[in-house]
C-alpha cells in the first residue's frame, strides 16, 4: 500500500507541478505559489469539515507545522535556485536529495528493506535524475548555474528530505490534521516573503484555473504521501514520490508538445521499474 499511495502522490504532485508551471507562464512564481497553497488549505479545510476528524495533540499538529515551515523554506530556495541557474541542474540535485536523504535516514536507524525495495529505490533515484537532467529548449535560455544555484539546489533539497522525514512521524490516528499544521507552517512564509519583497501576491483571471489547480491537487498529492509516509517504510515512500518529475514532463509531451529528450524516456522506464519493484513483497 506504501508503493501505491507514494505512486498516487508522484502522479498527482507532477500534475500540479505542470499547472503551476502553466500558471508562472503568465504570473511571478511567488504570487502563484502563494495563491495555489491558499487554496490547497481551503481545500484541506473543507475535507476536515466534512470528515470530522477528531482534533489530534498538540505534538501532531506542531510536526506537521515543522514539516510544512521545512517544506515551504524549500519552495522559496528551489525558486530562488532555479532563478540564477539552470532547471537541467538544479531539479536533479534537489529532487534527488529530497528523496536520497529519507532514504539514507531510514536505512540508517534501522530499516529492512527486500533486496528488489532497495534495488526499486535505487531505480527511482536514478529515474527522478535523469528525468529532470535534460533542459528542455525553453529552459535552455536560463543562465549558466554558479555556486549559488548549486547551493540553493542542496538547501531545497535538505529542506524538502526535511518535510518527507517530519510527516513520516506523525500519527496516523492524527488524520489529514498534520497536513493542517504544515500548511499552518507554509502559507505565512510564503505571504511574508511576498510582502517583505513588496511582489503581488495576486494572479491574473487567466492564470487564476491553473492556480488554484495547481493548489488543490498539491494537497490531494499531500494527502497520498502523508499516508505512505506514515504506513512506511520511509524509504519507499520518499523515493517513489520524488518520481513527481516524471509525470510532468510526460504532461508537457501530451499537452504542450514539449521534446521528450530520449535520456527522459530512459527514465520514465526505470521509473515504471522502480515502482514495480518496491511493490514487490
Amino acid at each position: 500500500m506504501t508503493a501505491l499511495l507514494a505512486t498516487i502522490a508522484a502522479a498527482v504532485f507532477g500534475c500540479s507541478d505542470f499547472l503551476g508551471g502553466v500558471a508562472r507562464r503568465r504570473e511571478a512564481a511567488s504570487a502563484v505559489s502563494f495563491i495555489s497553497q491558499v487554496f490547497g488549505f481551503g481545500s484541506l479545510l473543507v475535507a476536515l469539515a466534512v470528515l470530522r476528524q477528531p482534533v489530534p495533540g498538540v505534538p501532531e499538529i506542531a510536526l506537521g507545522a515543522l514539516a510544512g515551515a521545512s517544506g515551504g523554506l524549500g519552495v522559496l530556495m528551489l525558486y530562488a535556485a532555479l532563478a540564477s541557474g539552470r532547471m537541467g541542474v538544479v531539479a536533479p540535485i534537489t529532487a534527488a536529495l529530497a528523496g536520497a536523504i529519507p532514504v539514507a535516514f531510514d536505512l540508517a536507524t534501522g530499516a529492512k528493506l527486500t533486496g528488489t525495495g532497495l534495488a526499486g529505490i535505487g531505480l527511482a533515484l536514478v529515474a527522478v535524475v535523469i528525468v529532470s537532467v535534460t533542459p528542455s529548449p525553453e529552459q535552455e535560455g536560463h543562465p549558466e548555474h554558479g555556486l549559488r544555484a548549486v547551493l540553493l539546489a542542496v538547501g531545497a533539497g535538505l529542506a524538502f528530505a526535511g518535510f518527507f522525514t517530519l510527516l513520516s512521524f506523525t500519527d496516523p490516528d492524527a488524520g489529514l490534521w498534520p497536513l493542517f499544521g504544515a500548511r499552518l507552517g507554509s502559507v505565512p512564509l510564503l505571504g511574508l516573503l511576498g510582502v517583505t519583497r513588496g511582489v503581488s501576491l495576486r494572479v491574473s483571471r487567466e492564470a487564476m484555473p491553473a492556480t488554484i489547480g495547481a493548489g488543490v491537487l498539491d494537497m490531494v498529492a499531500n494527502v497520498a504521501a502523508m499516508f505512505a509516509l506514515q504506513m512506511g517504510p520511509l524509504a519507499v515512500a520518499a523515493a517513489l514520490t520524488s518520481l513527481y518529475p516524471v509525470s510532468t514532463v510526460l504532461l508537457a509531451r501530451s499537452v504542450l508538445g514539449e521534446r521528450l529528450h530520449t535520456w527522459q524516456r530512459a527514465g520514465v522506464v526505470l521509473a515504471l521499474g522502480a515502482v514495480v519493484l518496491t511493490a514487490l513483497p
